[in-house]
């Protein structure tokens, strides 16, 4: 789900929403989706503890706010692939933060699940081919891309082991996400544009719905059965999606270098799965 951003992103830019604003809308309409569902489902989701506001808040807006405005800008100025080979420089910094803060051990099997991960979006994305260019500011904004989305996985984990609901991260996460992204917008000439556009407003409902809501919950309560280091390698199959989405509805090429990304990235997650069947206590995998 999450590979079809590039849809919704260029949807949106058709009806003059920019970056920051798919960014207040995508948030604003995903907290309202998720309280509506939490009021039905069980309202005691709402409580949280005053001490750990600050770790959803941090979640919302460094990276919510920073993931999605980078990435959004990172496909605005390369492809919809080489943004999403970026965004997956996130697993390596997960790998880092989870030895530093989750005291996880960054096994054989994981580093080369890693690597062969990485290397197929790498292969996915065209980068060793000359068919496209990669500036140095869209560089710069695909690595807070990856560093954003890192952060999500981290302070989730941090949510987690405190023994909250995944609904209850996911919806204040989005709260804060949009409170932050307030600043960076005219709020009233940013409405005035959405309402003189219906259309607009219904792609953003889309995308919060089918781009957020539902895949961040799944990331989340994913987050209980994994390691937090493997969850990032796991979810590479973005970007293999990303890149069918570029070819199938942007004709954007397509040869043997996507082919042999896409076969790596899939057996990335293979070897994870594998070894991981075979390990009773997830720690080990």
């Amino acid at each position: 789900m999450w590979g079809g951003a590039g849809i919704f992103v260029r949807l949106a830019s058709n009806f003059k929403i920019q970056e920051m604003q798919i960014v207040f809308f995508r948030a604003f309409f995903s907290a309202i989706i998720l309280a509506v569902i939490i009021l039905f489902k069980n309202k005691s989701f709402l409580k949280i503890s005053l001490k750990d506001i600050w770790l959803f808040a941090a979640a919302g807006i460094f990276s919510i706010v920073l993931f999605n405005f980078s990435y959004y800008k990172t496909m605005a100025l390369t492809s919809l692939s080489v943004a999403a080979v970026l965004l997956y420089t996130a697993p390596i910094f997960v790998c880092v933060l989870s030895v530093i803060l989750f005291c996880e051990k960054i096994t054989l099997n994981k580093l080369i699940a890693l690597i062969i991960a990485f290397l197929g979006c790498c292969f996915v994305s065209g980068v060793f081919s000359q068919s496209h260019r990669l500036t140095p500011t869209a560089l710069i904004f695909g690595l807070l891309t990856g560093f954003g989305y890192s952060l999500y996985t981290i302070f989730s984990q941090i949510l987690i082991n405190k023994g909250y609901n995944s609904l209850t991260i996911t919806f204040y996460t989005f709260l804060f996400a949009a409170l932050g992204s307030i600043p960076f917008i005219n709020i009233s000439k940013t409405f005035s544009n959405i309402v003189a556009t219906p259309l607009g407003i219904f792609v953003m409902l889309l995308m919060a719905v089918f781009n957020t809501v539902i895949p961040y919950l799944l990331y989340t309560a994913g987050l209980k059965g994994v390691p937090t280091s493997v969850a990032p390698i796991i979810a590479t199959i973005e970007p293999v999606v990303a890149t069918v989405v570029s070819v199938a509805v942007y004709k954007e090429p397509f040869g043997v270098t996507h082919f042999i990304g896409i076969v790596l990235v899939l057996l990335s997650v293979l070897v994870l799965n594998l070894r991981c069947r075979k390990n009773e206590n997830k720690s080990e995998c």
